[in-house]
């Protein structure tokens, strides 16, 4: 009771902050987005040596009609494992699995607190405006147990703005509709963003059944998403700002059989409904800056079978709060505190389950007569009154000339990730004597970039290496009673290379970029499980070593064309690797015109998938879609 009432507390103060903002219509005319002054377009930012890749709007705004995952697949060295077009996707990143890659909604996590990870199919690419990856080491500063990285959702207000509205419908193949709509209002002082999406599909594509080996359509695959964001932002002086967000969705899945199992009387389907609230309030001194955030989150999931009918409820309070300091010469010092809070109500669960976590962290940086950076980051957590492991993390990163942009960076980490509250109470078999996982990962890498005075050429070059040694996994075993169980027996070793690319130039109204990206990923088990077990020193099962991404991206007097091409190497279905899915290569391209009428731009927007009519599956016995069509109509009125 507590909760909700604080939820609906905070939804009340929320509408207060809404409907001031609708009070003010005035601004200026230049839009300039903070995401794009930041970084244009998708490559790697280093941090004090610590490596983050941003794909910001410029890109997003061609996918309003994707997910998460396709653009995480498209633009980034993730590889997603995807269960069906529309359904459930998971990250893998660095070898690791999709409870060691936390998601994060403007700095506050969303992976649910029962599993560990969240559905990236649910997440509509058109709610925020740009997406921060973090990798490794770089993580700590903002959790523990983010052993592979974090994907960080954001957005900011334009402060330029008076008026922007966005009107996008899509019609797609497979009877698929997708609405948007986004309103920003405000002034130099206050902002309000509106954003609204609704997709359904019958998602009824046909595809080959390997095992039949005959043409079939999918079925029980439809879906129906719908969601909104409201955001409010006040400047109350000119160094603080306030600012409020609420995001509701409300999703429905059926979930497909496996092409070795079609029953039509077996159907599953799953219903779920978030509602997440957040307060943020940031000030801005002469050597230091100071955020200090608070969010509630409200989660309800249903499954139906007709074997099996279960829900589960989960509330989350995250607060966070950081500061930097930089009033001494060459010493910049981020302090920090985390407070977290779950609860969870299960049909699963023996009554109800809750969790609390309290976390201390302190990045220290010292720069070197310009070329040398040094940082040491510390972060101790206690959790539900214990304390868990110290997280130690260096990091050095080197500048061996002024004026060219070339920089050389290492860091070591130590991190540790709590079992899920599944692990330790789903069940009959859940084991809550579950210890934490542990990590150690070491990276190295460099990067170097070039752009003439006029920005008209740019080019970027980053390469970098990691090594990462994971003890103490949990994984679920099946037990003499034929029930699975969560036991700490598994230690994988994952090791590899990324390897990234961006060429843009521009002359008068032509404009021409490229970006690849390469992944080499070795993600092995190191350890038995019994004396017959063959899977020691062999590639964990759905870890391809090799994928790459190119994107190439042609504009001329409004009009624009990018292809991207993505490669997927073979993943082993066994723990042996004797049996493996082969890899396989699709081809995506978009075509589009903008129409600038004064303050008008109406866009047409083609985009076609798979292009070469491939037959593919990402995971075995899940198959995707062949060639397909997605035809959007934008309308923006901007002043």
């Amino acid at each position: 009771m507590v909760i909700k009432a604080a939820h609906t507390s905070f939804a009340l103060f929320f509408l207060v902050c809404i409907q001031s903002s609708l009070l003010f219509s005035q601004g200026l005319k230049d839009t300039i987005r903070l995401s794009e002054v930041e970084v244009s377009g998708n490559f790697p930012l280093r941090n004090h040596g610590f490596k983050k890749v941003k794909i910001d709007s410029t890109i997003l705004n061609h996918y309003l009609n994707a997910d998460l995952s396709t653009i995480l697949t498209q633009y980034s060295t993730l590889f997603i494992k995807s269960n069906g077009n529309g359904s459930l996707s998971t990250p893998s990143l660095r070898g690791t699995s999709a409870n060691h890659t936390q998601v994060e909604w403007n700095g506050i996590r969303i992976n649910s607190p029962m599993l560990g990870q969240i559905d990236l199919s649910q997440i509509p690419v058109s709610q925020f405006e740009s997406v921060e990856i973090l990798y490794g080491p770089a993580t700590v500063a903002k959790t523990s147990g983010a052993f592979g990285g974090i994907i960080n959702l954001t957005s900011n207000p334009d402060w330029n703005n008076q008026v922007n509205l966005l009107l996008a419908q899509t019609v797609a193949s497979f009877e698929s509709y997708t609405t948007n709509a986004n309103l920003a209002i405000g002034n130099k002082k206050i902002q309000s963003v509106t954003k609204f999406n609704y997709s359904n599909a019958t998602n009824n594509f046909p595809y080959y059944n390997d095992q039949t080996k005959t043409r079939e359509k999918m079925t029980n695959a439809a879906y129906i998403l719908g969601g909104i964001t409201q955001e409010a932002f006040l400047k109350l002086s000119g160094n603080d700002l306030l600012s409020a967000r609420i995001w509701y969705s409300d999703n429905y899945h059926q979930l497909p059989p496996i092409t070795t199992n079609i029953n039509d009387t077996l159907k599953e389907e799953l219903r779920d409904r978030c509602i997440r609230s957040m307060a943020e309030w940031k000030r801005t001194g002469n050597h230091y800056f100071m955020t200090v955030t608070s969010s509630l989150a409200d989660e309800y999931m249903q499954y139906n079978s007709a074997a099996l009918n279960q829900d589960h409820r989960s509330y989350s309070w995250n607060n966070r709060a950081r500061m930097v300091y930089s009033g001494v010469k060459n010493l910049t010092i981020k302090p920090g505190l985390d407070f977290n809070e779950d609860w969870v109500r299960s049909d699963a669960y023996q009554g109800e389950k809750n969790r609390n976590l309290l976390g201390a962290f302190a990045e220290v940086s010292y720069a070197l007569k310009g070329l040398w950076q040094f940082s040491l980051l510390m972060r101790q957590d206690i959790v539900d009154g214990k304390f868990q492991p110290f997280i130690p993390t260096l990091g050095i990163e080197y500048k061996p000339f002024r004026k060219t942009n070339l920089t050389f960076s290492a860091n070591m980490c130590r991190n540790y990730r709590l079992p899920t509250l599944n692990d330790l109470y789903f069940g009959v078999t859940a084991n809550p004597g579950l210890d934490p996982e542990t990590d150690y990962t070491v990276e190295g890498g460099s990067v170097y970039n070039f752009h003439t005075k006029q920005e008209r050429f740019f080019i970027e070059a980053e390469l970098t290496g990691y090594y990462s040694k994971m003890i103490n996994l949990i994984q679920w075993i099946p037990q003499s009673s034929g029930e699975w169980a969560p036991l700490n027996i598994a230690e994988v070793h994952a090791r590899g290379l990324e390897a990234h690319l961006n060429l843009s130039w521009n002359i008068k109204t032509f404009g021409f970029s490229f970006t690849t990206n390469y992944n080499y990923c070795k993600s092995t088990n190191e350890k038995a499980k019994s004396a017959e077990d063959a899977s020691v020193g062999k590639q964990l099962i759905y870890t391809p070593v090799n994928t790459l991404n190119d994107i190439l991206t042609l504009t001329l007097s409004g009009f624009y064309f990018t292809y991207v091409f993505t490669y997927t190497g073979l993943r082993y279905t066994s723990t042996d690797n004797l049996y493996f899915m082969p890899g396989y290569n699709l081809s995506n391209i978009i075509l589009g015109k903008d129409f600038h009428l004064s303050k008008i731009i109406l866009s047409l927007q083609l985009q076609i998938n798979n292009l070469f009519n491939l037959d593919y599956q990402s995971i075995a016995n899940r198959p995707m879609p062949g060639r397909n069509y997605a035809l959007t109509l934008k309308f923006n009125f901007s002043k």
